[in-house]
């Protein structure tokens, strides 16, 4: 963390900027903390004044940074840090090719998670945590099920570096359950599909983002940087954002009936296939804002644009798509999604073979009796035990 030394122009006035509070220690050295409502405090790591007694660039940087949500960029050297602390493990980990391996984008939501963890449990020795801390630290956030969940992924990473990294001996995030019980996004049904089409006809923005997220499977960072320098012949081509800097695999992918009539109907010529009402590119999250404006005024309010993905990989599994074709369209390093996708779907096809010979033996059960059984005597009319007399 910054020590700045107390610059005595700064005096005792007020910091003017809004939650950032100014705090001196014993030994004169300057600290400001940000305490946003509902978040951990944040202390800053710049500078606050020159030489001269302005406020330095750097500091507001930083202050507009953490306050829009940013506190993963946040670098501390590692000479500052006790070795051996888990704050001094953290940014040893981001150091690593493991963790610069990544996308920015993984990158940057893991600091936010760390860091935040290590706001309370920074100085401790990492060598002491035990399975039984992170469940505290897991069920101290179960107020929001998924962030708890996703610390502890990030800290069961974090000591899988430690120990290849021979800075660990086991992971204490070992054997810790998820208490996340949700199904996830909602998948989109075909009677969903139907009425959001029948909402947005082709032309609009709406109707072209569904059927590039649902004729594609990409993900919305994908989705927004798409245009037509990727559209080559009757394929779309890109990079996939995450993984790229791991796996480095292009995807190409074939342009359906349904995306082809979509994309006729463009008439912007924008870089980008989706554009805002403005005429500029979604972001990712912006994109995600849209999609769910869009989907409620569709009166769909369970939709959203990753279930659209979900349904996707659905279709293509029940239309019988294996695993490894399934891991090829949608990005996918390992089997394990893939798996979840084909076994409902063969499980689908199962159920209903049992129930298509259930039909059969219904129907085989139900076969007309014939005409003589009807008549409950299988004797010829002329019989006198048939109770007609001969002439």
């Amino acid at each position: 963390m910054a020590k700045t030394r107390l610059i005595t122009r700064s005096g005792n006035q007020r910091v003017p900027f809004k939650y950032c509070s100014r705090d001196v220690d014993r030994h004169g050295n300057e600290r400001f903390y940000l305490r946003l409502p509902g978040m951990p405090k944040y202390r800053m790591t710049s500078t606050y004044l020159d030489q001269a007694g302005s406020v330095t660039q750097a500091f507001t940087e930083e202050y507009h940074r953490v306050l829009a949500g940013d506190r993963g960029e946040k670098t501390v050297p590692i000479s500052r840090l006790e070795p051996g602390s888990v704050r001094w493990l953290v940014e040893t980990y981001y150091r690593s090719k493991a963790f610069q391996s990544q996308s920015p984008a993984t990158q940057k939501d893991k600091k936010s998670v760390l860091n935040r963890y290590c706001s309370n449990v920074g100085e401790l020795p990492f060598k002491k945590i035990r399975k039984s801390d992170i469940e505290a630290s897991q069920m101290k956030r179960s107020g929001t099920p998924g962030a708890a969940d996703k610390l502890v992924k990030y800290l069961k990473a974090l000591f899988n570096w430690a120990i290849s990294a021979e800075l660990a001996t086991f992971n204490p995030a070992n054997g810790v359950t998820k208490i996340h019980k949700s199904p996830g996004f909602h998948t989109w049904s075909e009677a969903e599909l139907a009425r959001y089409r029948a909402a947005y006809p082709f032309g609009s923005m709406a109707r072209l983002a569904m059927e590039l997220m649902l004729n594609l499977g990409v993900r919305r960072s994908d989705l927004v940087k798409l245009g037509w320098r990727n559209l080559v012949g009757d394929r779309i081509e890109f990079m996939p954002e995450k993984g790229s800097g791991k796996y480095a695999q292009s995807l190409s992918l074939p342009v359906t009936d349904e995306l082809r009539e979509a994309l006729d109907a463009i008439t912007h010529d924008q870089p980008t296939f989706l554009i805002t009402e403005y005429g500029k590119a979604f972001s990712g999250n912006g994109f995600g804002n849209k999609m769910r404006q869009w989907c409620n005024d569709a009166d769909l309010p369970e939709c959203s644009s990753h279930g659209l993905r979900k349904a996707s990989a659905t279709i293509l599994a029940e239309a019988g798509a294996t695993e490894h074709q399934l891991m090829a369209i949608f990005g996918w390093s390992d089997s394990k999604m893939a798996q979840h996708y084909t076994k409902a779907a063969q499980s689908k096809r199962i159920i209903d073979a049992g129930f298509e010979r259930r039909k059969t033996y219904v129907a085989r059960k139900n076969v007309p009796l014939s005409s003589n059984r009807n008549s409950g005597c299988c004797l010829t009319p002329s019989s006198d035990k048939c109770g007609i007399l001969r002439d």
